[in-house]
């Protein structure tokens, strides 16, 4: 099982955006900036190609809402729609997942900063906090309200 299905299946602790029937959206862990959430499908599949088109589809639209939703609680000006899709893309986890990471305008610099070592921290251990848990839980729940029913 990879780490998604682990958190999935509520083994793991995630701070949750979104829930539904086909997908759920949580905090990235070692996110780019802040409010970066994971859009995730609950198929168990490594590349979109795999994915049926309207888990595609459903996938794709979860992802605009919480792009909208971070702009409406975060107040991020745009986002990056980000995919690895398969290892040879450095994908880090064979679980399809759009990353949506908020920006913040004349933050061009740091992000690039922060994405490379978000890159290059994918493969230490993380150590979980409570101070960082509950950072990621408010951010979570923002978002959330902002996305609705």
């Amino acid at each position: 099982m990879t780490v998604f299905e682990h958190l999935i299946a509520g083994d793991i602790p995630a701070s949750f955006v979104h829930r539904d029937a086909d997908c759920v959206a949580f905090m990235d862990i070692r996110p780019i900036s802040a409010g970066h959430v994971l859009v995730v499908p609950h198929s168990p599949v490594a590349t979109l190609a795999e994915l049926d088109e309207a888990n595609n589809a459903h996938l794709w639209r979860i992802a605009q809402r919480v792009a909208l939703a971070q702009q409406q609680a975060l107040g991020s000006r745009a986002q990056h729609f980000l995919v690895n899709d398969g290892a040879a893309a450095s994908q880090s986890v064979p679980h399809v997942h759009i990353h949506v990471i908020p920006r913040y305008g004349r933050d061009s610099a740091r992000s690039m900063a922060r994405l490379a070592w978000h890159l290059t921290t994918l493969m230490l251990p993380y150590r979980d906090t409570p101070a960082k848990r509950a950072r990621l839980d408010a951010l979570a729940a923002a978002i959330a309200g902002a996305i609705g029913p």
